[in-house]
């Protein structure tokens, strides 16, 4: 039989700190929104979202965590199942359906908090960053669902992959496409410290909201410029490495740092063409430095190296800026005008990160 003065075990201990610290840090990040909210919507609505957001870090189902009627079982906080899932699932459909707020009271809450991160940063003189990025939630098994298009499977790619020892599976010939969701997020950072999250679109390319991708970045694009003009440098990765990208950052006169790819052909300062890994081929690093790996922690060294270059897309003169890390090459294209040392480390670092 128990005893009164029983005391759990300490491994049980630690799991309920971590799992009040989480709550604590949850319901802080979720404060300043909730009190956007409490101004338009019923407080028992804006009850139920904060629990509707406590279900889902509870839910590790990732097939079936944002189902109403699942997250509808979790709805009591952190007090563990709902009595009554049914009613739980009722409350947060009358939360989604509610005709007092939509998806632009969202947005504005992301674009305010966005700008006072920015103000912020330029009142402390520190770099404003923006990095961009682009991805898809795979919905294999839904076909209902409101914005659903056909998207790459990424877990399939994964999955298919040859191991050593295991298994060998030949390339397939085309990629595996399965329906879900497509989205496109907007971050605002300084070279270092804490990021906010400025815009955050989804988009679909079938039924009455079709679109492109190509299309909702520059509609996204514009609204930032239209905010903060010049005041930021736009890190994007190499999936925006392409001439049409080009002519619209040229076009909106965006300051931008892209991580390109190495086969790609560019003019180099004698206006030979040639492709990026050429360019500058056997030609000795100008600078190096310790940079802090951000996998291990450790000190590794980085090998820089930058010339100016130009792109049949673009009348504007472009920089490239080579970077060696642990033995792999990055190639960094920049309007940002690269003449020093420092020069080159500021288009570098927002891409790797502060690692001095």
């Amino acid at each position: 039989m128990q005893n009164q003065y029983d005391i759990s075990s300490p491994k049980r201990q630690e799991g309920q700190e971590l799992s009040q610290e989480v709550a604590q840090k949850l319901e802080e990040f979720l404060l300043p929104f909730v009190i956007a909210l409490d101004k338009i919507l019923d407080k028992r609505l804006v009850r139920t979202l904060v629990c509707c957001c406590v279900a889902i870090l509870r839910f590790r189902n990732s097939m079936q965590g944002l189902l109403l009627s699942e997250l509808g079982s979790y709805l009591d906080g952190y007090q563990g199942v709902s009595v009554s899932a049914a009613a739980g699932t009722k409350r947060i459909s009358n939360l989604l359906h509610s005709l007092k707020w939509s998806i632009l009271q969202i947005d504005q809450f992301l674009l305010d908090e966005a700008d006072t991160k920015v103000k912020s940063l330029k009142a402390d003189g520190k770099r404003i960053l923006a990095p961009w990025d682009t991805s898809v939630i795979e919905k294999p098994e839904s076909e209902k669902l409101e914005g659903l298009s056909p998207v790459v499977s990424s877990k399939a790619k994964r999955r298919n992959r040859s191991k050593k020892g295991l298994v060998f599976n030949f390339p397939p010939r085309k990629t595996i496409t399965v329906v879900g969701m497509q989205w496109t997020g907007v971050l605002i950072t300084g070279v270092e410290g804490t990021v906010k999250v400025a815009m955050m679109h989804w988009w679909t390319t079938k039924g009455d909201y079709a679109t492109n991708l190509r299309k909702k970045e520059e509609e996204m694009l514009r609204t930032c410029m239209k905010r903060w003009g010049d005041l930021i440098l736009y890190v994007f990765d190499r999936g925006y490495g392409t001439g049409p990208w080009l002519e619209v950052l040229e076009t909106l006169r965006v300051r931008f740092v892209i991580r390109w790819k190495h086969g790609l052909v560019f003019i180099d300062a004698q206006g030979r063409e040639k492709k990026l890994w050429q360019i500058g081929l056997g030609k000795k690093y100008l600078t190096q430095k310790m940079i802090r790996d951000k996998e291990t922690g450790l000190k590794v060294q980085c090998d820089l190296w930058w010339t100016p270059v130009r792109h049949a897309s673009s009348s504007s003169q472009l920089y490239l800026v080579k970077a060696r890390v642990k033995g792999q090459i990055w190639y960094l294209i920049t309007n940002d005008r690269v003449r020093t040392e420092e020069d080159a480390w500021d288009v570098f670092l927002p891409i790797e990160g502060d690692g001095r």
